[in-house]
C-alpha cells in the first residue's frame, strides 16, 4: 500500500489584480479594482526594495515538489483577461524583470476589451504564467458536476493545446467552489486553486484553497509593503500529487 507523504510548506504571499489602466470604468467596483500604471510601477519597486522576487506557477510547483518553500517570493496574479493587462501591466513587468500569473476566461479571449490569443501567446513566451479562470466567469459552486467539469476541463485543454505547456492552476470566479471542484481539478492535473476570501475555505492547508490579497486603487506604498510581509500561510502537500 502506497502512503502519501504530507509536507507542510510555507506558501508565498499572493496578491490579486484585475485591471491596470490610465482610466477606470464609471461603476464603483471597477474604479476600486483599476490600478494606475504609476501605482503598479511603485508596487513593483516596493517588491524589489523589500528584497523579494516574483515567481511563476511552474517555478512554484518545482520548488514545492522538491519539498522547498520558495524563499522571499511573491506571486502576482491577474484575473479576467482584460486587454489592459497586456497594454500596461505586461510592459511594466518586463521592465522590472518580474513574472506574473494571468488567470483568463478562454471564452472571452478575442472579445472587446479582453486579451487576444496573440497577446496571450506573447505573454506566455515571455515567461508569464497563463492559467485557468474557466470558460465563462461563472461561480463554480452554483453548478452541477457536469457543468463544473466542462468549465474546468475545457479551459485546461484550450490553454494547454494553444500554448503547448502544462496548465497547473485555477482561480475561482467570485472565489467560490466546493468539494466537487477540487476533485475535478485533481482529475485534470491541476495542482493549485485560488480563492478570494478565507471564509470560502473548507481546509486552510489545501493547495486548492489558497487565498489572495486584493490590491485596490489608491493603496499606499506602506500599506502594500505591509501586506507583502504578512506571516505566510502553510499548505499541506502530498508528494504524489506534485508532478507538473
Amino acid at each position: 500500500m502506497n502512503a502519501l507523504l504530507a509536507v507542510l510548506l510555507a506558501f508565498p504571499v499572493v496578491v490579486m489584480y484585475h485591471r491596470i489602466d490610465v482610466w477606470a470604468p464609471r461603476d464603483s467596483i471597477s474604479q476600486r479594482l483599476t490600478i494606475s500604471p504609476a501605482q503598479f510601477t511603485d508596487e513593483l519597486r516596493s517588491i524589489q526594495r523589500l528584497g523579494l522576487h516574483t515567481i511563476g506557477i511552474a517555478e512554484l510547483a518545482r520548488e514545492l515538489s522538491a519539498h522547498r518553500s520558495p524563499v522571499r517570493a511573491v506571486l502576482l496574479t491577474f484575473d479576467d483577461g482584460y486587454s489592459d493587462q497586456f497594454r500596461y501591466a505586461f510592459p511594466i513587468l518586463q521592465r522590472f524583470g518580474d513574472r506574473a500569473t494571468f488567470f483568463v476566461n478562454v471564452g472571452t479571449i478575442g472579445t472587446p476589451n479582453h486579451l487576444t490569443w496573440r497577446e496571450v501567446e506573447a505573454m506566455s513566451r515571455a515567461g508569464m504564467s497563463i492559467e485557468c479562470h474557466g470558460i465563462d466567469h461563472v461561480d463554480l459552486a452554483s453548478l452541477g458536476v457536469a457543468a463544473q467539469s466542462y468549465q474546468i476541463g475545457r479551459c485546461v485543454r484550450a490553454l494547454s493545446g494553444r500554448l503547448g505547456c502544462a496548465v497547473l492552476a485555477y482561480a475561482y470566479p467570485s472565489g467560490k467552489f466546493d468539494a466537487q471542484t477540487v476533485a475535478l481539478e485533481r482529475q485534470v492535473g491541476l495542482l493549485f486553486g485560488f480563492t478570494t476570501d478565507p471564509r470560502f475555505q473548507m481546509d486552510a492547508q489545501s493547495p486548492y484553497e489558497i487565498t489572495r490579497i486584493r490590491i485596490m486603487s489608491g493603496m499606499s506604498d506602506p500599506h502594500f509593503a505591509a501586506l507583502l510581509q504578512r506571516t505566510p500561510a502553510y499548505v499541506n502537500f502530498a508528494t504524489a500529487s506534485l508532478s507538473p
